[in-house]
């Protein structure tokens, strides 16, 4: 279920960074998920600098803006420190100044995510239970 989309304006990055950088968000998403890193799909979308607008200006400074998905159920505690790391990895690893960096956690209901053909509300049924009920093993 965890999918992370970076969207990169103003950077041109050697291939070895940009899988430096995916590599580490990967990481980041299935620690603090608790996940399978299998499970976990980080993509590095780059954008033209004649493309994106940042502070009103075309083009501006270097930005990122990403988007990461989480099944509804994931604690508040988890959404906020991904949106945390993920910030502060942009910043380190791509050197983008951290004030300009946006980002957006989207929450899907398990029955609208789709693995294989398979809905989440079937196939992850066991792992949603377990969060509604963290007592119980």
């Amino acid at each position: 279920m965890p999918v992370v989309k970076f969207h990169v304006s103003g950077l041109r990055q050697p291939d070895s960074v940009v899988e430096t950088f995916l590599i580490r968000a990967s990481e980041i998403y299935a620690r603090i998920l608790e996940c399978p890193l299998d499970r976990v799909r980080a993509f590095y979308v780059p954008h033209e600098d004649n493309a994106v607008a940042t502070s009103g200006q075309v083009p501006g400074p270097h930005s990122v803006f990403f988007e990461f998905i989480v099944l509804e159920g994931r604690s508040l505690e988890q959404r906020q420190k991904i949106a945390r790391e993920f910030s502060e990895l942009i910043e380190r690893v791509l050197e983008v100044d951290v004030d300009v960096v946006r980002g957006r956690c989207i929450r899907v209901e398990p029955e609208d995510w789709c693995i294989g053909g398979v809905f989440a509300s079937e196939l992850r049924k066991s792992e949603i239970e377990q969060r509604k009920n963290p007592g119980r093993r």
